[in-house]
């Protein structure tokens, strides 16, 4: 369940993407958003969700705001319930790393069995 939330979430940030992009494609001038191609790019950004306001789309707004919503509701409930779950990452520097090996090393040199 922990790896479809992270793909829920990087899906809603992929389009979220897509609605930004598509709101530069809108400031173009001269741009015929009649044209089928332009028209479905808007369509599918939900440009047309919300009739414009003094020729201002308000739509994408609406849209890009919900998306960080439900965004930011995905990563709460992955850290609540899944991050304490996850292996933890240390960081060891050069010296810490070759201390903890030579540790390890004599840690294994005690345990070997000299029966011969």
């Amino acid at each position: 369940m922990a790896e479809f939330i992270l793909f829920l979430d990087r899906l809603i940030n992929l389009y979220l993407y897509y609605v930004v992009m598509a709101c530069f494609l809108a400031l173009v001038p001269n741009i015929n958003m009649d044209y089928p191609l332009f028209h479905y790019i808007f369509m599918f950004a939900g440009f047309y969700i919300i009739p414009q306001f003094f020729g201002i789309f308000i739509s994408p707004m609406v849209v890009m705001i919900s998306l960080v919503l439900i965004s930011m509701g995905l990563r709460k409930l992955y850290v609540k319930f899944y991050a304490p779950k996850e292996p933890k990452i240390v960081f060891l520097t050069k010296d810490e790393f070759i201390k903890k090996f030579n540790e390890q090393n004599q840690k294994g040199e005690d345990k070997k069995d000299d029966s011969d």
